[in-house]
């Protein structure tokens, strides 16, 4: 008997998983985080409370971050409740299955993207820094790389359409 429960125990365990930094981030999200979930699914995965502020009056559009020192630098973009957008930085060592992380250069992107990659120049900070856009189901599921002056990337955001906002939520 104490077997079996030992082994229900360690089931339970492996089932709640703290986040790891050997999950991927996808255009379908990170770990068991998947675009989609609301505030409490996403904080219940994390096993974490998510802090933040509101980008709008309203409360339709938050970015938020998990307490735990450890996840420093991974933020959940919530519109309408549901989660649409999670991006990285540093010093976060969360990476894409392809194994683009924050400090990888344009070119790790372009190598591991191919032609399916859109470079469009940075908002902000003009040429050479960029944002590499590749999209799994267009306009619907992509990853996006927001790289520095320096080629290097800087921030990388999964999910829906709305990782092309470059304020908050406009």
């Amino acid at each position: 008997m104490t077997l079996v429960v030992s082994v229900v125990a360690l089931l339970l365990a492996a089932a709640a998983a703290a986040p790891s930094y050997s999950w991927k981030l996808t255009p379908s999200g990170w770990g068991p985080v998947r675009i989609g979930m609301n505030r409490i699914q996403v904080s219940k995965e994390l096993q974490d409370q998510l802090e933040g502020d509101a980008f709008d009056n309203e409360g339709n559009c938050i970015e938020l971050s998990p307490e735990r020192e450890e996840l420093k630098g991974i933020y959940f973009m919530f519109l309408d409740g549901k989660l649409s957008r999670i991006s990285v930085s540093a010093p976060s060592k969360v990476a894409t299955p392809r194994g683009i992380g924050v400090g990888a250069s344009a070119g790790d992107v372009r190598r591991a993207y191919g032609a399916g990659l859109a470079a469009e120049e940075h908002e902000y900070l003009g040429v050479p820094a960029e944002y590499l856009t590749f999209w799994l189901k267009p306009k619907k599921a992509g990853v996006r790389f927001e790289t520095s002056a320096e080629s290097k990337v800087e921030i990388i955001h999964a999910g829906n359409d709305s990782i092309q906002l470059i304020e908050g939520c406009a």
